[in-house]
């Protein structure tokens, strides 16, 4: 079987983009225009195929699923949050979601609308404080990592964490920065660490050490207390299962997936809220348009579960934002058996790049694919699944997909009920790409209050956790033989 088309010689260097990403990125955006959905290149004369047609996307995520494995990107991930359900392989991968799947059904995710509606309430309260002596500029960047950070802190540790909050943070921002600096090498590394884990399956961080032990000794304490005190959110739910038996759960397991969770149940979600409120700064009309939905159906109350359904405006507006700024833009599948793509041989050891960031700006399934219009949701999807996955899909789905597009709505709701958004300044702003689809330069917003909003009670400082995770417990014990 021949290849198929792609750029040749010296042509394929510009994918390392003189060690800044967003070259990297925009290399692969003039592969596809060029050379179509099936591209092929070598890279370090490792084959490597870039994958952006919605129906060979399918394939590889779903169809033949079974022939592809992570890739760089688990690798490098691993390195910070250990083994766990977003780095793990099959049958492994299969058994923790098994286990986890739990807290992330629907009707479990509506339980936590509470915690993140009185968390925006508490941001929208500090602005409403901050703006009483004047005009108000964010970094909504800094804004909603801090607002998603304080949400997923307490619905995983319980009040216990806000002590916590600020050491988080901290170390999780100069994790990015670090991350950053790897990504453009991973393709080069990946062999290094590779083998690195074959020798020392159990041995220390390759490139995070310092911030993985840092993370350990905050969270140690957090996990200590509720060995000691159980209580109604994630942690005390794991450290439940550790004397479940079969599929039970190490010490080390839990430490893995609460660095995780923390990770990866702020980041992303904080990242395409950023874009949100730029976008809506931007397009005023869009932005009195949602704000008018949420006033007819929440009035000036904090927003509730049963609130989501009638938002469809408002979920269509974040829908349209994961399109044009997916959280995490190119991530990789490495061949594990022979496998096939429109005809040609894809071989075992190829890598293989999918970029939500490229397929999702396609003309072919998004008319205007550059133009930011939330309507295109409230008309009909796209014909093709595969022509829009944020959040992957098959059976590596990001398990937290549904949390995330709930918490965007629910933030959306509870800030733009009470204030406006403006940009601050007129100079463009460009994407950066790294871990997440960051903007290069911060954000800055001008927040005016829409009218005389009565500081609004932020169940933060004193909720019961009547809102947080105990229902989800037992559903965690039940074994397989029982309903569910």
């Amino acid at each position: 079987m021949s290849h198929p088309p792609g750029p040749r010689g010296r042509e394929v260097l510009g994918f390392f983009g003189r060690g800044r990403f967003p070259h990297t990125l925009a290399f692969l955006e003039d592969t596809a225009q060029k050379y179509g959905p099936l591209a092929y290149f070598r890279l370090l004369h490792q084959p490597t195929f870039l994958v952006t047609g919605p129906e060979f996307i399918k394939e590889v995520l779903v169809v033949q699923q079974r022939n592809f494995g992570r890739d760089f990107s688990a690798a490098i991930l691993r390195e910070l949050v250990g083994d766990g359900v977003i780095t793990r392989e099959e049958p492994l991968h299969r058994e923790r979601r098994r286990i986890l799947q739990p807290a992330f059904h629907r009707e479990q995710i509506a339980s936590y609308v509470t915690v993140m509606a009185s968390e925006a309430a508490a941001t929208a309260n500090e602005w409403i404080r901050l703006a009483a002596s004047g005009g108000l500029t964010v970094d909504i960047g800094a804004a909603m990592r801090a607002t998603t950070l304080s949400i997923i802190g307490r619905l995983l540790f319980g009040d216990e964490f806000r002590s916590s909050a600020n050491q988080i943070s901290d170390v999780l921002g100069r994790v990015v920065k670090r991350a950053r600096r790897i990504v453009p090498f991973a393709m080069m590394l990946k062999v290094v660490t590779r083998r690195y884990r074959q020798m020392l399956p159990r041995g220390p961080s390759l490139y995070f050490r310092e911030h993985r032990a840092e993370l350990d000794r905050i969270l140690q304490p957090l996990i200590q207390h509720r060995q000691k005190q159980m209580g109604r959110d994630v942690l005390s739910l794991l450290l439940a299962l550790q004397d479940d038996g079969e599929g039970s759960l190490a010490s080390e397991d839990i430490r893995n997936e609460m660095v995780t969770f923390v990770l990866a149940g702020h980041e992303t979600t904080a990242t395409a809220l950023t874009w949100t409120f730029y976008l809506l700064a931007k397009h005023r009309n869009y932005q009195e348009q949602t704000a008018k939905e949420i006033e007819q159906v929440c009035g000036d109350r904090m927003p509730q579960a049963d609130d989501l359904a009638s938002l469809p405006f408002t979920a269509a507006l974040f829908q349209e934002t994961l399109r044009l700024y997916p959280p995490v833009p190119l991530y990789g599948r490495r061949v594990l058996e022979d496998a096939s793509l429109d005809g040609h041989k894809i071989p075992r050891g190829a890598t293989v790049l999918l970029s939500p960031y490229i397929t999702q700006r396609s003309e072919a399934s998004f008319p205007n694919a550059e133009q930011f219009d939330p309507t295109r949701w409230l008309d009909a999807p796209p014909a093709s699944r595969f022509a829009f996955f944020p959040f992957g899909g098959g059976a590596k789905m990001c398990i937290g997909d549904v949390f995330a597009k709930t918490e965007g709505v629910v933030i959306l709701a509870s800030l733009l009920q009470k204030f406006r958004f403006e940009l601050a300044s007129d100079l463009p702003v460009e994407v950066d790409p790294g871990v997440t689809l960051k903007p290069r330069n911060p954000i800055l917003l001008e927040i005016k209050t829409r009218a005389s909003y009565p500081a609004l009670p932020s169940l933060a400082r004193d909720f019961d956790h009547s809102g947080s995770l105990g229902s989800i417990i037992p559903g965690l014990l039940r074994t397989d033989s029982e309903p569910r």
